[in-house]
């Protein structure tokens, strides 16, 4: 019995953890939240016990026997599940920190297999307290930050393109180049605008969007010239 908790021990506290971790993501509103994040802890802990304890029947130091291997294994394999919540859209790259979320619980789900169960429960609270105390702080900078892109509108009338250009020098913005005009259907035209400052787009776009006269509004980051 004491044996059995003794294995069973550190795979509960990489549950517990796992989950800890797993809930501020879903808190969060992203796709690995506690479920994905508990079964990644409790898999890789079990990965590092079974190095552990189940070779008992092999002498010591037998080739193909060693914890630390099965342990890099599983980094190895937890790099898959990583690039899987990664994604690429207009520019911009998602799921970064649920990826490193991932990296991260299986570290902490290793370290409390390996015993070093306090060295796992410091580093889950640092975890939690690096994802969630700095995201005010991220959302101050992404205020603040420069951008440079493109702002796709489509409107119906020059007054309310009038009104974009108004709002966006009101938000920090310059508008450096405005493209030829187009029309489209039932009256709509539609424009370019490259955009440069410091100002929030989120708040820009929400802004626009809102305007009479206004039918579309998308921004597209320029990456290449410092972007997100």
């Amino acid at each position: 019995m004491n044996e059995l908790l003794t294995q069973l021990g550190p795979v509960a506290l990489a549950l517990v953890l796992g989950i800890a971790v797993g809930a501020e993501r879903e808190w969060q509103g992203k796709p690995a939240g506690m479920r994905t994040h508990a079964l990644i802890a409790v898999g890789a802990a079990l990965f590092v016990l079974a190095g552990r304890y189940g070779f008992g029947g092999i002498e010591p130091g037998t080739p193909g026997v060693d914890p630390a291997r099965i342990a890099a294994q599983v980094v190895t394999g937890v790099g898959f599940l990583g690039a899987g919540v990664i994604f690429f859209h207009r520019n911009l790259v998602f799921g970064m920190t649920t990826a490193a979320s991932i990296w991260s619980v299986t570290a902490i789900a290793v370290s409390c297999a390996a015993g070093l169960y306090w060295v796992a429960v410091v580093v889950a609270v640092m975890h939690l307290l690096v994802v969630a105390g700095l995201a005010p702080v991220e959302d101050w900078i992404a205020k603040h930050a420069k951008h440079t892109g493109r702002l796709h509108l489509k409107y119906t009338s020059s007054a309310a393109l009038t009104e974009v250009l108004a709002a966006c020098t009101d938000k920090g913005f310059t508008v450096v180049e405005i493209e030829e005009e187009e029309d489209g259907e039932e009256g709509e035209r539609s424009t370019d605008l490259m955009l440069a400052g410091r100002g929030s787009i989120k708040a820009l776009t929400a802004d626009l969007t809102g305007k009479e006269g206004i039918v579309a509004v998308t921004y597209q980051e320029d990456v290449a010239n410092g972007g997100m």
